[in-house]
């Protein structure tokens, strides 16, 4: 990401919010990829310590933990929908946080302007409408993330619950060895079905920073000038030579009036225009 910022051309960082979405891209959302690594794996030994555990289980207290299963099988699409519903509040969240850092960085910049035009409440206030913006958006993730730690962490009391109950109702006598047995086995549950839903929590919101970092890399890049065809130093040659900024090309429009923003015009598509300037303002 640094690498890639010293050879952004002057158009994509205007359009990117200058450094303040850079330093969110550095300090965030890398962060958030490197912090996926630790715990990825658990994708998929999380359902193999879970089927090891329900196979004892069933060896212990028989078909009464398919109550158990149960449970677990309720809980994997609650776990899609929460994971789907903070990846929605994160987009949010990054883009109300990328324009504070970007306003926060235009104020800093030309804050000798702003001395002198004394704009200091104007942009005072900008600045704590956004942070405000940005607090609602922080508030309604950490509750929201709060909310799923706290019923993701009730599922092994939940499948513990199911699963002693369907072995009481169905007859059968609950002692105390079967008990710790089976107390035990749920302890074991107890790790997979906290950390599955965790990893797909970070699994969605790395996929987010995933696709920032993607689009930041993805950027057009400026064009260095090589040494080209010069034999002395000191010497210049220049042939069909345009120097403006991205933002002050050009737009050229043919005879037909059909406009051609994207490309560069050549000497014809100017003297055709130029004609045709100077035709209007003889016929008014």
């Amino acid at each position: 990401i640094y690498k890639k910022s010293l050879v952004l051309s002057l158009k994509e960082r205007h359009v990117r919010g200058g450094p303040g979405e850079i330093a969110n891209l550095v300090g965030i959302d890398a962060q958030r990829m490197q912090d996926l690594m630790t715990y990825l794996h658990a994708v998929w030994y999380s359902f193999l310590q879970i089927g090891l555990a329900m196979y004892f289980l069933w060896g212990q207290v028989g078909p009464s933990c398919i109550a158990g299963v149960v449970v677990i099988a309720i809980l994997i699409p609650v776990t899609k929908f929460v994971a789907a519903w903070l990846g929605r509040i994160q987009k949010v969240l990054m883009k109300a946080r990328d324009d504070r850092v970007a306003l926060n960085n235009e104020v800093l910049g030309a804050m000798k302007v702003i001395k002198i035009q004394a704009w200091e409440e104007d942009f005072r206030s900008k600045l704590i409408a956004k942070r405000n913006h940005e607090l609602k958006r922080l508030r309604r993730y950490f509750v929201t993330g709060a909310m799923s730690v706290t019923m993701f962490s009730s599922a092994p009391l939940l499948v513990a619950l199911g699963t002693f109950a369907a072995y009481t109702f169905a007859g059968n006598d609950l002692d105390v060895a079967e008990a710790l047995t089976a107390l035990a086995l749920f302890d074991i549950l107890r790790f997979p079905l906290f950390m599955l839903p965790q990893i797909i929590n970070r699994i969605v919101e790395a996929g987010i920073s995933f696709e920032r970092v993607r689009e930041f890399l993805l950027c057009e890049e400026y064009e260095s000038v090589g040494e080209g065809t010069l034999k002395e130093r000191g010497e210049v040659w220049m042939r069909n030579g345009t120097f403006v900024y991205d933002s002050k090309k050009p737009r050229l429009e043919d005879d037909e009036g059909r406009s051609d923003k994207g490309k560069k015009g050549g000497i014809g598509d100017l003297m055709r225009q130029h004609r045709r300037m100077m035709q209007e303002a003889q016929l008014d």
